[in-house]
């Protein structure tokens, strides 16, 4: 989401102009950049009702009677022109505008205002299309606010005229480009590493601040590779955000909210093709605070071709260090096996062809490998209380997750790991779970 929003600042910057004191205010109802194939000549239009523009205290006031002023855009490296029936205008850009990277760009029926202070876009339709990448926003709002810079021998406060920069610290998209717009519409396509990413969402609002990330979506589908799909609804966050970030810097970004953050409430399907499984997910709470990770589970369902399992109620902490990864399950996993704590109220599975079983009131605990775990059993009309014993490690490369079942309490005063691994071997049944004599082989 942020990258989309910076690139969507970074056209309208100041720092597209050299040396130029510049306010714009102006109606749109079209305009459309086309880059030339070699950097020069015809790259769009711009349609408007209204301009004012103050360039260096050189002021254009325009009313647009009749289309007049509509003009064709003209580009060089380091110019920016627009020819009219009544005479050409234009201004100097440095040598690494971002103007100049943009291959394709698209406004309707919006309104810029664009001075020391703000940038502030709102349309009907904004579209931005690069080889690699497509953004396109319906019905928006985007403002930005002028950071105030306060030099160590400065006695006054002057706003910074770096608008991409002042982005990053006082940022708003919302859905205010009309009267009872609940929402603005986003589309982002982009492949990045050679994965295929495209994704769509209804915005109630988004904010960047100087410390924090706010989003507020009424609803938001991912597709990664055609495989993997995600659909959510009242999706709410807040995270952290360095205060000093000034750069589209995705390291930083993604460390600082992913150690302080707040999910509440959200409710997810997950498909994935390849597994040809899905995931319903009904979440009272994600949060990362303090290196733990706190996840609370009202109801989740996972369906496969076989059978569907069936959650309820689950509580989660484990450890996160600074530097791992939540979007890693490798580095998610290793954290908590050096400690977790998680309980889950009943998990019940059926199959077509067998009878339904489940297992309630289910703890489990894990410090340093050593694995704990304590449930009540029901299967085939019968409850029992069963402990287990043992040690879970993590193997990286093979991406497999190990338990090694050492002890186990039984019903009827059995200790016997071998009944309890007939057992499992009998009812996990899943092509990613082996099970060899007391040892758990789950493949990631």
């Amino acid at each position: 989401m942020q990258k989309i929003l910076v690139i969507i600042c970074a056209i309208f910057s100041f720092t597209a102009f050299a040396d130029t004191k510049l306010s714009v205010d102006v109606s749109i109802d079209k305009l459309t950049f086309q880059k030339p194939p070699k950097g020069v000549g015809k790259a769009g239009i711009l349609i408007f009702k209204t301009a004012n523009v103050n360039n260096n205290g050189i002021v254009l006031n325009i009313n647009n009677v009749n289309n007049y002023f509509d003009s064709q855009i003209f580009v060089r490296p380091t110019f920016l022109g627009f020819t009219t029936q009544f005479g050409n205008y234009g201004f100097a850009l440095e040598a690494g505008s971002i103007i100049n990277s943009l291959n394709q760009t698209e406004l309707q029926n919006s309104k810029l205002v664009l001075d020391d202070n703000q940038l502030n876009l709102s349309g009907e339709y904004f579209s931005f299309i690069n080889p690699d990448s497509s953004v396109k926003l319906k019905t928006f709002r985007l403002y930005c606010q002028s950071m105030v810079n306060t030099g160590a021998n400065s006695n006054i406060d002057t706003p910074s005229n770096d608008m991409t920069a002042n982005c990053f610290n006082f940022l708003t998209l919302n859905g205010n480009y009309a009267p009872n717009n609940e929402a603005a519409s986003l589309e982002y396509e982009g492949i990045d590493k050679g994965e295929k990413t495209y994704l769509q969402a209804q915005i109630k609002s988004f904010d960047l601040r100087k410390n924090q990330i706010n989003a507020n979506l009424i609803s938001a589908k991912s597709v990664s590779n055609d495989n993997y799909f995600i659909n959510a609804t009242d999706v709410n966050l807040n995270c952290a955000k360095d205060e000093d970030l000034k750069t589209l810097d995705f390291d930083k970004i993604k460390k600082a909210c992913l150690n302080r953050l707040k999910i509440a409430p959200l409710k997810a399907n997950l498909l994935d093709k390849i597994a040809k499984s899905t995931f319903k997910l009904d979440i009272k709470d994600i949060t990362v605070q303090d290196k733990i990770v706190y996840f609370t589970l009202n109801n989740g369902a996972l369906s496969d071709a076989a059978s569907t399992t069936y959650i309820n109620n689950l509580l989660l902490n484990c450890r996160k260090e600074v530097d791992s990864d939540l979007l890693d399950l490798t580095m998610v996993l290793r954290d908590c096996i050096s400690y977790a704590r998680f309980s889950i109220a009943e998990v019940k599975n059926t199959r077509p062809d067998e009878k339904d079983s489940s297992v309630k009131n289910i703890t489990v605990s894990s410090a340093n490998g050593a694995l704990i775990v304590q449930a009540e059993v029901k299967f085939l009309g019968i409850k029992a209380h069963v402990s287990i014993y043992g040690n879970v490690a993590l193997n990286a490369v093979k991406k497999q997750l190990i338990v090694t079942v050492t002890d186990t309490k039984l019903p009827l005063g059995l200790n016997s790991v071998k009944i309890l691994m007939y057992f499992l071997k009998k009812n996990l049944i899943s092509k990613d779970i082996a099970i060899q004599n007391n040892i758990i082989t789950i493949q990631l």
